[in-house]
C-alpha cells in the first residue's frame, strides 16, 4: 500500500493512492472529468476548491468541544464565502461545468451532504446549489444507489 494509507485503487495490477486522483481517473474513464482539457481543468478547480474548504474541519478532533467549537466557527464563518463563489459560478447553468454533469457536481453533491448534516439550513440562501443536489441525486444510478446504500452517521 502506498504511503501505508488507505484508501487505494487497483487498475491493471497498479495501485493509485489518493482519493482525489482516484476519483479524477475513474471520472476521466466514465466520461464526467469534463468534454474537453478546458471543462476538465474546469472540474477539477472546483472539486479542489471545495475540498480545500473541506479539508479546514478537524475530522479526527478527539474533543469533541474543541470539535464542535471549530466546526461551528467554519460552518458559520467560512462557508458562507465558499457557498457565493460556488453559486456565482453555477449562476443559471444546469451543471457547474458545461452541458452535462461531471464529477465537479457529484463532489458537491457529497460534501454539501456532509455540510448540511452538520449545519441543516447552511445553503438555504443558495437554491440554485440546493437544486444541483437535486439533480444529482435524481440521476437514476445515484438515484438508485441512495435507496440501497448503507445508512451511517457522521
Amino acid at each position: 500500500i502506498p504511503f501505508g494509507k488507505l484508501p487505494i485503487l487497483e487498475v491493471d495490477g497498479v495501485i493509485i493512492h489518493q482519493s482525489l486522483a482516484m476519483a479524477r481517473y475513474l471520472a476521466r474513464e466514465a466520461g464526467l472529468a469534463g468534454q474537453t482539457p478546458v471543462e476538465q481543468a474546469l472540474a477539477d478547480a472546483i472539486v479542489d476548491t471545495i475540498d480545500d474548504f473541506m479539508t479546514l474541519f478537524p475530522w479526527a478532533e478527539k474533543n469533541q468541544d474543541v470539535r464542535k467549537k471549530a466546526f461551528d466557527d467554519i460552518l458559520t464563518n467560512k462557508a458562507p464565502e465558499l457557498l457565493k463563489d460556488l453559486d456565482t459560478f453555477l449562476g443559471d447553468k444546469k451543471w457547474l461545468v458545461g452541458n452535462s454533469v461531471t464529477w465537479a457536481d457529484f463532489y458537491w453533491d457529497v460534501c454539501s451532504t456532509t455540510l448540511l448534516s452538520c449545519k441543516p439550513d447552511l445553503a438555504d440562501k443558495y437554491p440554485r446549489l440546493l437544486a444541483l443536489r437535486e439533480r444529482v441525486q435524481a440521476l437514476p444510478a445515484i438515484a438508485a444507489w441512495i435507496q440501497k446504500r448503507p445508512k451511517s452517521v457522521m
